[in-house]
Order: C-alpha cells, then sequence, then structure tokens
C-alpha cells in the first residue's frame, strides 16, 4: 500500500520539484542580469568620472571633437555632464559655481539677470569669442601657447553659458565648431595642442591670472593623455572634418573666413 502510494505520488512530486527548480533557476537569471547591469552601469559612472571618451555623447561627432578641446578644465569642473546630451543643464549648486567665472571670463556684470544676460550675449560672443584671452597678451608670452590655452577656454565657457541657459543651442554648436576650426587649423595634432595648452596655462598662471582648473598640467601628463586609448585626445581623430558651413557671417572671424 505504501509503495504504491508512493509510486502515486511520484508524478506528482517532480512536477512540484521541476517548477520549484524552474523558479529557482529563474530567480538566479534575474539576479544575475541585475548583477550585469549593476556593474556596466558602474563602470559608465567611472568612465564619466574619469572623463573616459565614453562620456561624450552628446549625438554629434564634431561637437563631442569642439568639446574636447576643453577637456582638462571641464572634467575638474563638471565631472561626467559637460558633453552629456543627457544633461538639460546645470543644477542650482553648480550654476552658483559657474555664474561669476562665465560672466567673468565673458567681461559681463555679475549683478545681472538671467533674463539680461540672455538677451546681451548672443551679439557679445559673436563679436568678441575669438579674442577672449588673446587681446591683452604680456610681454614674453608665448602667442601660440596662448592660442591654445583660448581655445579651451572658449569651449569651456561657451559650454558652460549654454548649460546656465543663457545661449540657444544653434548659437552655442556654432561657435563651439569655429572655435574648434580654429585649434584645426593652428595646431597638427592632439599632442601639439595638449603641449601649447599646457605651456599657456603655465604662461597665464605665472602673470597672477585665475584658471579653474586648479592644478598644474605637464607636457608629460599630456603625453600620458594622448597616449591613453580611454582619453578623449587618444580617440579623437584630430582631422575629423568639421561643419562650419551653417555659421553665421557675423561668428565668423575676418581672418578665418578668408581660409
Amino acid at each position: 500500500m505504501i509503495r504504491k502510494l508512493f509510486f502515486l505520488a511520484l508524478p506528482w512530486a517532480l512536477v512540484y520539484v521541476l517548477g520549484r527548480i524552474h523558479w529557482l533557476l529563474g530567480l538566479l537569471a534575474l539576479l544575475g542580469l541585475f548583477w550585469i547591469v549593476r556593474r556596466s552601469w558602474r563602470r559608465v559612472k567611472e568612465a564619466r568620472h574619469r572623463g573616459d571618451v565614453s562620456s561624450y555623447s552628446t549625438g554629434n561627432d564634431a561637437l563631442n571633437w569642439a568639446l574636447a578641446l576643453a577637456h582638462p578644465m571641464a572634467f575638474h569642473s563638471i565631472q561626467g555632464g559637460f558633453a552629456d546630451s543627457h544633461l538639460s543643464g546645470a543644477d542650482e549648486t553648480l550654476a552658483a559655481q559657474l555664474r561669476p567665472m562665465v560672466l567673468h571670463h565673458l567681461g559681463m556684470r555679475t549683478d545681472l539677470d538671467d533674463a539680461s544676460i540672455a538677451r546681451q550675449l548672443p551679439d557679445l560672443l559673436r563679436q568678441r569669442w575669438f579674442m577672449q584671452d588673446l587681446q591683452k597678451l604680456h610681454p614674453g608670452d608665448d602667442p601660440r601657447a596662448a592660442m591654445a590655452f583660448a581655445c579651451a577656454r572658449a569651449a569651456f565657457y561657451v559650454r558652460c553659458a549654454f548649460l546656465l541657459g543663457w545661449l540657444q543651442e544653434d548659437l552655442h554648436k556654432q561657435v563651439l565648431l569655429l572655435n574648434a576650426r580654429r585649434a584645426q587649423q593652428c595646431f597638427g595634432s592632439w599632442l601639439e595642442f595638449g603641449t601649447a595648452y599646457a605651456r599657456g596655462r603655465r604662461q597665464w598662471i605665472a602673470q597672477g591670472r585665475a584658471d579653474v582648473l586648479g592644478k598644474a598640467v605637464g607636457e608629460e601628463e599630456v603625453a600620458q593623455w594622448v597616449a591613453d586609448p580611454r582619453h578623449p585626445w587618444h580617440a579623437m581623430d584630430w582631422r575629423l572634418v568639421l561643419d562650419t558651413s551653417d555659421a553665421p557671417a557675423q561668428a565668423l572671424p575676418a581672418h578665418a573666413a578668408a581660409t
């Protein structure tokens, strides 16, 4: 009798066990998937924090390239968001940090409200962007080094003005691409540009002028960046074609318009 009951119950027991195993395997698969996703997201966050090339996600290769000029400054001040298409703007803390720096760079009064800045800035930027940091060089300054430093700072501050809501996207992109073309015309590679940038920053600081980066950058460090496959100055092609055909004439300096 017991044997008969055993054989009658055995199929039901097997079905029950198999069902439990199936549920357990499904749970393990879900946990494995969660672990993989979590690990991948952590790697993405770490890459964004470091400022790897994967942090450049505007969806436009030329715009990514233009923003990479400001890489040392950008990922010291705005880690993981400087070149992110999902960043809709600067939060309150970041805005408070960026606002006085951007206004000082642009030569605008710090007591202006955002609406006044947004009205005045487009024309001011069209007229001055290519002169910023170059119109008052000190005796002994290397103009080529100053140009690299100016290109990096132009990319940084134009992007910051956009994140602060003071610039429309089209003008922001146009000026960034014109600035990028200027850098391409003046330098032959990321290494050449980066080395000149380091020298330009050094001569800027030597004259007691302020700088947002807040740490030393030497030619040796630039060489390491250019050799690092994760760094945008390695991964991005210096000779990338940058289309500025839709840029307004008033945004283009006379010497660049002739090229």
